[in-house]
């Protein structure tokens, strides 16, 4: 499975960037706080709903926000698959794959 597109609003210093990840490989440059690690850590989040940062989603919400969204999109033998999570600084984070929201983790898992 590849991850092929990633849109983050919120995220972070992240305001809304949308990026379309090249099939080989794909090499991220910046000046320092600029955002880099906070591309890969909106990737794990999205495949382990959890950011190995901080325990709690409000932390991962840019400061002047009340909730965050990561939209990735997978693809698998031709196959799109796309991931919403919607995170929240007052409530649990929502989930959902191609629009239908999931209750548990596992499932995405």
């Amino acid at each position: 499975m590849k991850l092929t597109k990633i849109n983050l609003i919120n995220f972070r210093n992240c305001s809304n960037i949308n990026i379309v990840l090249s099939k080989k490989m794909n090499v991220f440059i910046g000046n320092n706080a600029q955002g880099k690690t906070n591309i890969l850590e909106a990737i794990y989040v999205s495949a382990t709903t959890k950011s190995h940062k901080s325990s709690k989603d409000k932390d991962i919400i840019n400061f002047e926000k009340e909730e965050a969204h990561i939209r990735t999109y997978l693809e698998k033998e031709e196959i799109e698959t796309r991931v919403d999570m919607h995170l929240r600084k007052s409530k649990t984070k929502g989930i959902a794959i191609d629009g239908v929201k999931i209750k548990k983790a596992a499932e995405l898992l």
